[in-house]
């Protein structure tokens, strides 16, 4: 873990929570196999800079031993900051916003070094790198976002909307995106581990959801009465999708850890509801109805897979959609 630029108060939580918490591959304290790098926002400018270059290092020397590492690094937009620092010292041309002109080159050298190796004896070795932006005001389109956007293949975008209303993972599923599910090997691979057309499951979720979020505008705009029933059924078919699919209680024995099989029936039958046609009289219906879908799935997400519990309230689910 790099801790870069962060206040000393989120380092002490690291040192009291993780000695507590179970690494699940060895039983022991998870703490015994963490390193620490630790630069608070008090520390000199030189020394957050150099932060993420001292954690990526000790990482690359573990992957030449032929082992697997995970570096989380926080937050890599105070490191950009530190390098705006630096190079406005040295009175070098800046670029966007006093940032160094090379920034997106910097970001890009930086993530190019996390990655898989085959050894010479055989072995294989893999850093992976898990870095946080944590732009002032939210704001997506500033330079350090921007130039991680482009060099990290995958993008997680938190929405404080989604953690305010306990939707967890608090993950924004449209502004969120990965590019491996544009490369064809990737998909290909997918097809062939997990099932055939897995990639277009997704994308008719995805699809789904954004068509939810725009019937939600309209309801917020014009009201309730004031729009057709065919937009609050498309809302509560994205509701579904959000509140059984992507939501986890990661305090759940159950719930934390949702394995590939389970995680294609759920979404078979999530996108089998979202298929059907229905018809209520009133929006207020429409809402009760789903809202107990909603909640018996839940129940079965709670129930281990395929055991009597979960079978009883699929049984129900079936009553509910028959």
């Amino acid at each position: 873990m790099a801790a870069c630029g962060e206040r000393a108060n989120e380092v002490v939580e690291i040192f009291t929570e993780f000695p507590e918490l179970i690494d699940p591959h060895t039983g022991r304290k998870l703490i015994e196999r963490t390193t620490i790098v630790c630069n608070t926002s008090n520390m000199p400018v030189a020394a957050r800079e150099a932060s993420v270059y001292t954690a990526m290092t000790i990482c690359e020397y573990y992957r030449a031993m032929g082992l697997r590492c995970l570096l989380l690094a926080d937050s890599t937009s105070r490191w950009a900051q530190a390098l705006r620092e630096m190079s406005n010292r040295m009175e070098e041309l800046p670029g966007a916003d006093a940032f160094p002109v090379d920034l997106s080159a910097i970001i890009s050298g930086f993530y190019a070094r996390a990655g898989l190796v085959i050894l010479n004896n055989g072995q294989r070795g893999a850093v992976t790198f898990i870095g946080t932006v944590s732009p002032a005001g939210g704001n997506l389109k500033e330079p350090v976002t921007e130039s991680t956007k482009k060099a990290a293949r995958c993008f997680y975008a938190l929405e404080q909307n989604r953690a305010d209303q306990k939707r967890y993972p608090a993950v924004n599923p449209l502004d969120s995106y990965s590019k491996y599910l544009e490369y064809p090997e990737i998909i290909s691979y997918l097809d062939r581990s997990v099932e055939k057309g897995w990639v277009d499951k997704i994308s008719k979720a995805k699809n789904i959801i954004r068509r939810g979020r725009e019937a939600a505008d309209q309801i917020n705009i014009l009201g309730d009465d004031g729009v057709p029933m065919s937009y609050h059924i498309t809302f509560w078919k994205s509701e579904l999708l959000d509140f059984c699919f992507l939501q986890q209680d990661g305090f759940d024995q159950v719930d934390a850890l949702c394995p590939i099989e389970r995680q294609k029936f759920m979404l078979d039958l999530l996108l089998e509801i979202c298929d059907r046609e229905f018809d209520f009289e009133d929006f207020e219906k429409c809402r009760d109805y789903f809202k107990n879908l909603i909640n018996t799935i839940r129940q079965m997400n709670y129930a281990p897979f395929q055991d009597d519990s979960f079978n009883s309230f699929f049984g129900q689910l079936k009553q509910m959609l028959s």
